[in-house]
């Protein structure tokens, strides 16, 4: 029976300069951005409509262009502005902010049907004045009293508490964030009660817009720079002009955005009416001085900070302008730190404003100094249109990391920004959470447990009984372990915790639990099928939990001629399996955190090398010698998408480097900035990076980074997954939709192949291509289980079976063979390892 009862369901706001994001935590933990007009974002333009209303988002954008006079495009770069005029009417701004927020207001309750506790971001740097414009306007507008929260203290939570980014307490983190119309670099530590910002530092006038009118600005000065109808673009005076002015920019930031992705563009240029072919390398010429700005910046808040470099943790890349790729080139090439960005940059401080509530006070009482919320009648707003359907997101794809404690040096007295712990995400069949440009679908928190239930005094009585059970319980066995070097071979604690539970006691009887020996056997064999026998979906194997917490890695390899499985757990320990009689054959304790990464190459000599990290340190051993770390060094944060040989060197492949396994020197840079879902594939004898792009599939090539072929629109819904791998002789790439679409492509050929699948059973959070009986098949892991799915009927195989949900989900998967039969291993939230016919 369940004590926990329904909590409220709570949003997020991110009111931003361009466009403004609405996240949504629904009462049972699901969460999605609201949708409007079938977007994420809601431009945050404001048209007065001649019935002297407002008129908000895509239709205010498209009345503007028709009488651009009663249009203001970024009310939050006029919030220092008493009034702004809007045709021959001046209105408050808290008025014309008001007006955009009741517009999220209508829409999430019309989603929700009534509007629970709201959370609005603002920038760290905003003093009282602009806080209280915000939160008035929120007032007005019918969110409600407001959270404010710190727009990189969002940002942070969700890619530490929400993505799982790997940020010790102690550790530094920055918070680059690029948007439409400003830019803010904020450097945090993370402490063991929240986020402490040590330092903040920006520009109002830097931003993505700012990039759209220097590339404006260089194309009246190249293409027919005496014509004077240059004026009128770059210096309109009546509405015609104006009109020509915005269409203008449309064609300006659309070509800038295309370019993210292409190496060269065309635009039309109105008024003049001609055709302008646009390359990536004027657009990066154009735009590198103003990226040099936000960088010193950056710098500067490092400095001023007082961490050293070593002891910054993590880069993470916010705010839609960010996804520029010479953004993630300079910073890391002048601050020497892998970025770290996500699919949909624009979503993170919206998200991250569940996570982190409560982080900047505002008392919504006090009248702001600047404008009272009573200067003027608020405007009304017009209900909106429903809605259409929100799309689903799939489950993050590693835990987090346990912390481990570093030393600093003493920083300036920061501010503390608390936050409350959240659930430990489940982890997927594609590895570690890539928080960079290779960041794939984006994460459904799972629902948190307990309500208000916890804070009830039955709650605390339990709880608090319980936890000194715990306690007792864990002191009896952790403090002879303790005493032992991590690499001399003795038991660790949470071994001790978990070999207990199968000994014999002293009269004889044998405790449940675990076998210590780690083998299959748990004296009940029943529903396993001997796999001469068994069918698509029978479970042919299943070892012991011997994992203590979830299973966070799994990788298939041979040794001495015959497959075996590894596994890596949150316990920190990576074990080496038969997958055939489900019998551990030993295991690797070098670590202290949870394996975050774990890979296979076999070496010159044919022996097998072992990488395996923790986020502290990455060690390298061989298959056949777990004993002995060949290699021990302090990590280097970096998330691997490539295991193999380079040129003859065991290698492995980050988003930006080739490094060699054992010693982690690089080997030679590489270019993957083109998209997102970053997978490493071979298509006609070369290794190249496939990634995506909102709707579509990129294949570029490694050395240069510019797409290689044609690219493949996906359906009308944006890719949330993506795998790529070798079947029927192809190189195929296969994504998901939120929708469950399933598609492949062929890279070599550059165009859809076979026939879309549709998945309804489940939410799919990671694909694998295989070859099923010469043909072509995709397995989909999701919160349910796994699916199987022939890519050129798109039909699916059978039924879906190693059915796994809730903390017992799948978190991850990986084909192999057996004695000619295929198989797939399957680890999930809670230790189980599993093997299952296909």
């Amino acid at each position: 029976m369940s004590f926990s009862s329904p909590r409220p369901a709570s949003i997020s706001v991110d009111f931003g300069t361009s466009h403004t994001v609405a996240t949504i935590r629904r009462a049972d933990g699901r969460v999605h951005q609201q949708l409007f007009d079938g977007s994420p974002q809601l431009p945050s333009a404001v048209f007065m409509n001649d019935e002297g209303g407002p008129v908000v988002g895509a239709d205010a954008v498209h009345s503007g262009r028709r009488k651009p006079d009663r249009y203001e495009p970024n009310p939050k770069r006029r919030i220092d502005d008493a009034q702004i005029l809007l045709g021959d009417t001046e209105i408050p701004v808290t008025s014309v902010i008001a007006a955009v927020l009741s517009r999220v207001a209508r829409e999430c309750e019309q989603t929700l049907g009534a509007l629970g506790p709201v959370t609005v971001t603002v920038p760290a740097a905003w003093g009282p004045t602009r806080r209280h414009v915000v939160a008035d306007a929120a007032t007005a507008a019918g969110l409600g009293t407001v959270d404010l929260v710190a727009e990189p203290v969002a940002a942070a939570s969700y890619f530490v508490e929400t993505l799982g980014a790997h940020v010790p307490p102690g550790s530094g983190v920055v918070v680059y964030d690029l948007g439409g119309g400003t830019f803010d670099a904020t450097v945090l530590r993370r402490a063991t009660t929240g986020f402490d910002v040590l330092a903040v530092d920006g520009a109002d006038d830097l931003g993505g817009l700012d990039f759209d009118q220097a590339l404006a600005e260089h194309l009246a000065k190249s293409v027919q720079p005496d014509d004077e109808r240059w004026r009128r673009l770059t210096s309109p005076t009546g509405p015609a002009d104006l009109r020509h002015r915005t269409a203008f920019m449309d064609e300006v930031r659309q070509a800038k955005e295309r370019l993210s992705r292409s190496a060269s563009t065309e635009l039309t240029i109105p008024l003049l009416d001609i055709d302008v072919h646009l390359t990536r390398d004027e657009l990066e010429e154009v735009c590198t001085p103003l990226v040099e700005r936000t960088l010193r910046v950056t710098q500067g808040v490092i400095r001023e900070s007082g961490l050293a470099k070593e002891q910054v943790a993590a880069l993470f890349l916010v705010g839609a302008a960010s996804r520029m790729p010479l953004v993630a080139t300079l910073l890391h090439r002048e601050l020497g730190i892998v970025p770290s960005a996500i699919e949909q940059p624009e979503l993170a401080v919206s998200e991250g404003g569940l996570v982190a509530q409560h982080t900047v006070s505002t008392p919504i009482s006090v009248p702001s100094p600047a404008l009272p919320p009573q200067t003027a009648t608020p405007m009304a707003v017009p209900a909106p249109a429903p809605t259409g359907q929100t799309m689903r997101l799939p489950h993050p794809s590693a835990p987090p990391p346990q912390p481990t404690p570093q030393a600093v040096a003493a920083p300036p007295p920061p501010v503390t920004q608390p936050h409350p712990g959240s659930p430990v995400p489940p982890s997927h069949m594609t590895g570690p959470v890539p928080v960079q440009p290779g960041y794939p679908a984006g994460p459904v928190p799972p629902a948190e447990k307990g309500g208000p239930w916890i804070k009830s005094k039955q709650g605390v009585i339990v709880l608090s009984a319980v936890a000194v059970a715990a306690v007792l319980a864990f002191a009896a066995i952790a403090v002879p372990a303790v005493l032992g070097d991590r690499r001399d071979g003795q038991d660790s604690a949470l071994e001790n915790a978990q070999n207990t539970t199968g000994e014999t006691t002293q009269d004889g009887a044998e405790a449940t639990g675990d076998d210590t020996d780690g083998s299959a056997s748990t004296g009940d064999d029943d529903g396993l099928v001997a796999l001469a026998e068994a069918a698509q979906g029978d479970l042919v194997a299943r070892m012991s939990t011997q994992h203590v917490g979830a299973i966070t890695q799994l990788e298939v390899a041979q040794l001495e001629g015959k497959p075996v499985v590894l596994t890596g757990g949150e316990d920190a320990i990576v074990r080496i399996w038969d997958p055939a009689s489900g019998e551990l054959i030993d295991e690797y304790r070098g670590h202290d955190g949870a394996i975050q990464s774990l890979g296979v190459v076999p070496d010159a000599d044919g022996r097998v090398a072992v990488f395996s990290s923790d986020g502290t340190t990455d060690d390298t051993w061989y298959l056949d010698d777990p004993k002995t770390a060949v290699a021990d060094r302090e990590s280097q944060y970096d998330t691997i998408y490539w295991y193999g040989l380079w040129d003859g060197t065991p290698a492995y492949a980050t988003d930006y480097e080739v490094k060699q396994l054992f010693t982690g020197n690089v080997i030679t840079d590489i270019s993957t900035s083109y998209g997102y879902g970053l997978a490493f594939c071979e298509v006609d004898g070369d290794l190249r990076a496939v990634s995506h792009y909102e709707n579509r599939v990129v294949v570029t090539d490694l050395a240069s980074g510019e797409p290689v072929g044609g690219t493949f629109d996906q359906l009308a819904y944006e890719i949330m997954a993506l795998a790529a791998g070798q079947a029927a002789g192809k190189s195929l790439a296969v994504t998901v939709t939120g929708e469950g679409a399933v598609q492949a492509w062929d890279l070599a050929a550059a165009e859809p192949y076979g026939v879309a699948a549709q998945e309804l059973y489940q939410t799919v959070s990671a694909l694998r291509v295989v070859e099923i009986d010469g043909k072509a098949a995709v397995l989909a892991s999701g919160d349910q289980g796994l699916s199987l799915f022939d890519i050129e009927t798109g039909a699916q195989i059978g039924e879906s079976f190693a059915e796994h949900s809730g903390e017992e989900a799948l978190t991850a998967a990986e084909v192999l063979e057996i004695d000619g039969h295929q198989v797939v291993a399957t680890g999930t939230g809670m230790g189980q390892i599993e093997v299952w016919s296909l």
